[in-house]
């Protein structure tokens, strides 16, 4: 009997390397109607997705959905609208027909030469602060989910602390200061002693 592999095979050539981290597990959204309800839902945020190009979502449909994106702007950018697998995969998730010759006219020629992720997710701060530190409100977190290169103003995000700041240059010094003080005092009570 003949081989039929000769050497050894590429996984990436079979499946493309998604862009972000996805869990192998789907998480368990609830829903009433169960599994069929959270598909159908599903297909609504990202209809929503790709016709809006940002949306607001609780945290844990908004990384499910970013999956989802993920893996479907990723076998348009490489099969094209030729690929019968990929036209399959769009027509199910796209419940707007105009939003499957979006992401075939405009999406793909967009994200044809990127080397990152197509989509980005921002959290939202907590509307409700003191429930959340009293922890007697059960909420979720928000986030935004978003389309790279949208038309919209880029969402604001908070910087990254740097040992440069100014704030941790003075507490800096102000911690060497303290340091030298405590030292005096101790070299004093040794000497007194």
């Amino acid at each position: 009997m003949e081989k039929l592999i000769k050497g050894p095979v590429e996984i990436s050539k079979l499946v493309p390397k998604m862009k972000i981290n996805v869990d192998k597990r789907h998480r368990n959204l609830r829903n009433a109607d169960g599994p069929v309800g959270r598909i159908n839902k599903m297909k609504k945020t990202l209809s929503a997705l790709f016709k809006y190009e940002r949306i607001e979502l609780f945290l844990p449909r908004c990384d499910e959905a970013r999956g989802y994106a993920e893996r479907l702007i990723t076998e348009a950018v490489r099969h094209g609208d030729q690929h019968p697998p990929t036209m399959d995969l769009a027509n199910f998730f796209l419940e707007d027909k105009q939003m499957i010759h979006k992401l075939f006219k405009v999406l793909v020629p967009r994200y044809k030469d990127y080397r990152t992720s197509y989509t980005e997710m921002y959290l939202i701060p907590a509307k409700c602060h003191l429930a959340a530190e009293l922890k007697r409100a059960w909420f979720l977190q928000e986030c935004v989910l978003e389309l790279k290169g949208n038309p919209y103003p880029p969402m604001p995000v908070k910087s990254k602390p740097s040992h440069q700041s100014l704030t941790n240059i003075l507490l800096r010094e102000a911690q060497k200061d303290f340091r030298k003080m405590k030292l005096n005092l101790e070299t004093k009570r040794s000497q007194d002693l």
